[in-house]
């Protein structure tokens, strides 16, 4: 795939969704949470989710699209970075409402957990964290996602910080083919689900000789 990424746009939100939920539509999490995709307050959770980030500057959402589709484009790729924040920088905002048919303890439980696993692994150490990463299955495994994670790591390597990420079983050897270690994992979904903490370190720039 020779498609490069772009910022995202707001015209791209209802894509973004619908390609959201074609990569993940099975992950146990959105079964519980999210589902069904078709619900009006899920659909309104996102696109307020999306707005919110695309108006925040610490928050880089980019998405690679079909240059083939018709305005606005069909993305079939997209990633969330987060950049370090300063002491100016203003925090990230609060959750938003979940949906109306979401198992909110469940939601709370382990995107609480997910949250301090993160403060314990990276303290207050800087590091950009790629909160998500996905593809369309029509086109996983042909090099969108890496181009996406690749945009990340760059700024992170640049600006000689770690980035950090929470991946699945069958994203890990993703990350870890570029330089992630697997530092801890956490068993969600009654144990039905792992998901893995990972940290990579920057790395110097070969662009000098």
């Amino acid at each position: 795939m020779s498609l490069e990424p772009r910022k995202a746009t707001l015209s791209d939100i209802p894509s973004i969704i619908d390609a959201y939920f074609d990569a993940f539509g099975d992950h146990p999490i959105n079964l519980r949470v999210f589902h069904p995709p078709s619900s009006e307050s899920v659909r309104a959770f996102w696109l307020k989710s999306l707005d919110r980030d695309l108006h925040d500057p610490n928050t880089h959402f980019y998405v690679i699209t079909d240059p083939t589709s018709s305005s606005p484009e069909r993305v079939l790729a997209f990633s969330k970075w987060r950049q370090p924040l300063t002491p100016t920088s203003s925090p990230p905002p609060p959750r938003l409402s979940w949906p109306e048919e979401a198992d909110v303890a469940f939601a709370e439980e382990v995107f609480g957990l997910m949250d301090k696993k993160q403060k314990e692994i990276m303290g207050d150490r800087p590091h950009w964290y790629l909160v998500m990463l996905g593809a369309r299955k029509e086109c996983q495994r042909r090099g969108a996602g890496t181009k996406l994670l690749r945009w990340g790591l760059t700024k992170a390597d640049e600006e000689g910080v770690e980035a950090f990420l929470t991946a699945s079983p069958a994203g890990t050897p993703l990350y870890q083919k570029h330089g992630f270690e697997l530092l801890e994992s956490l068993l969600i979904d009654d144990g039905k689900r792992i998901e893995n903490f990972m940290r990579r370190l920057p790395q110097p720039s070969h662009s000098q000789p």
